[in-house]
């Protein structure tokens, strides 16, 4: 009986040795997740040709999980030639108004193994039947951090009678079952191929589309 508890011992450490060196064990567990928000308040005086309007708040979260299978696309560091492997999200904008305020956020490992990100947005809205431009047309901002925990980003694009936050940060799995469901959004490798298929978006007011790219 000994014999045969050690042999179950030492194949339960074979197995797990196994499973830990071709990344099925790092496919399936999680660092935790990237959450984007993007929040529209419209309150009044916003005038349109039927009269004024009344205040509205449109919030849309997407989240996308960190796993082992998502940090082995960050395969190149930026060199003199290159800017190396970025992963960007991009979008916020209304799916009924072309051309609405829309936010980019980019993110590249570098060299000395810490997080180089940027994030920027422009855009504009229709108010009282006039196309009006953000009074920061370009808001950017930049962010160098060691570890993904840390990263907690937002900027806002002011309008007369019109305010859309973007954020961006780091959220634990923990957290994020106990703050109730957020869709995931669809990622794709730099090769276009699909990573993460994400949830069905189509019925979602804003759009977001998140993808690797090869600089």
């Amino acid at each position: 009986m000994s014999r045969m508890k050690s042999i179950r011992r030492l194949f339960s450490l074979a197995l797990a040795l196994l499973l830990v060196s071709t990344g099925i064990v790092g496919a399936i567990e999680t660092n935790g997740f990237l959450v984007f928000e993007v929040e529209r308040y419209t309150f009044p005086p916003v005038y349109t040709t039927k009269g004024s309007t009344k205040s509205s708040h449109v919030s849309q979260k997407f989240k996308i999980r960190l796993t082992e299978e998502f940090m082995a696309n960050f395969k190149n560091v930026p060199s003199r030639n290159s800017s190396g492997t970025g992963f960007c999200c991009a979008g916020g904008n209304l799916k009924s108004s072309n051309g609405s305020t829309r936010f980019m956020w980019w993110i590249r490992k570098t060299a000395d193994h810490r997080w180089m990100i940027n994030m920027w947005g422009e855009g504009v809205e229709t108010i009282n039947g006039v196309m009006v431009s953000s009074r920061n047309p370009k808001t950017s901002d930049g962010l160098t951090i060691k570890r993904w925990e840390d990263l907690d980003m937002s900027y806002m694009h002011s309008y007369d009678g019109m305010n859309i936050s973007f954020t961006v940060k780091y959220v634990t799995a923990k957290e994020i079952e106990a703050g109730g469901p957020i869709p995931a959004a669809p990622v794709k490798k730099a090769d276009h191929s699909d990573l993460f298929k994400g949830d069905d978006l189509r019925k979602l007011p804003l759009e977001i589309s998140c993808d690797f790219q090869e600089g």
